[in-house]
């Protein structure tokens, strides 16, 4: 293992880590209950490191569980994209018009402006951390699904595939056994970049007022802190530490991300 991949690793595990904590652990970081009511606006102190916010709910405490809902969004829609984005990328191989039709749905879904299309969409339907999820993942498959086709088209063309469909393997063994085993890497290093892409697109959601307000992520913090007057009376207590948790989060699976592609670049070489 090289020193640049040690060094991402470390990078990227580390702000992850201690974000997993904070989400599963919520008790270690605070005393305070979510819906728990103090004077609003109190200002930084030793009973309130962030101070309050316009309700009186602590803003430390928002901050811990927020970490929850939004590593939630972020990982169950980049599993649910990495799974769509597979599943049609490889039938977008398919020979003649099946393969032709669902290559044709790549297209036009790259070609989709996403985050107009969601704003639209969202105003039709709910704004539950669920609806969320099959949102993001329904317009963010492409990627991966067009690195999967490349790969998959790669593959068909090696020697080792047209041995086994010479020697009469079936198509579904050679996809399990053969071409499955082949995308591995790819569709891990799809997944931790689709975890980073799906937190802040579900940020921006969420800052744009398009979230649950009763379950908040720490976008839906910074829209609150918008709405709520706090850069009229100056809250700075208020309205950095979301984004900077936001930006440490993503910057944490887009490091590890870089480590496994360099990790594959180095097999490949």
């Amino acid at each position: 293992m090289t020193r640049d991949r040690i060094a991402l690793l470390v990078f990227g595990c580390f702000p992850l880590a201690f974000f997993m904590v904070m989400a599963f652990f919520p008790g270690i970081f605070t005393s305070y209950g979510l819906k728990d009511m103090n004077k609003p606006w109190l200002t930084p102190s030793a009973d309130h490191i962030l101070g309050t916010n316009s309700l009186g709910y602590d803003i430390f405490t928002e901050l811990v569980y927020g970490a929850k809902e939004t590593l939630l969004i972020g990982l169950a829609s980049s599993l649910f994209m990495l799974a769509l984005g597979a599943m049609i990328g490889m039938l977008s191989t398919l020979p003649g018009l099946p393969g032709i039709l669902f290559n044709g749905l790549i297209n036009v879904f790259m070609l989709l402006p996403h985050l107009i299309t969601l704003i639209v969409i969202s105003a039709f339907i709910g704004h539950s951390a669920a609806e969320l999820i099959i949102l993001i993942a329904l317009f963010g498959w492409v990627g991966t699904a067009r690195n999967v086709r490349a790969r998959v088209i790669h593959l068909n063309s090696q020697p080792f595939i047209e041995s086994c469909t010479i020697q009469g393997f079936s198509r579904i063994h050679v996809i399990f056994h053969h071409i499955l085993p082949n995308l591995y890497d790819l569709l891990l290093f799809r997944f931790l970049l689709g975890v980073n892409s799906c937190i802040m697109m579900e940020s921006t959601l969420s800052f744009l007022g398009i979230g649950d307000v009763y379950t908040p992520t720490w976008g839906t913090m910074v829209n609150l802190a918008y709405k709520r007057g706090a850069f009229m009376r100056r809250a700075y207590n208020y309205l950095p530490p979301p984004g900077v948790c936001i930006m440490l989060l993503s910057l944490s699976f887009y490091f590890i991300s870089m480590a496994v592609e360099a990790r594959r670049e180095q097999i490949d070489l």
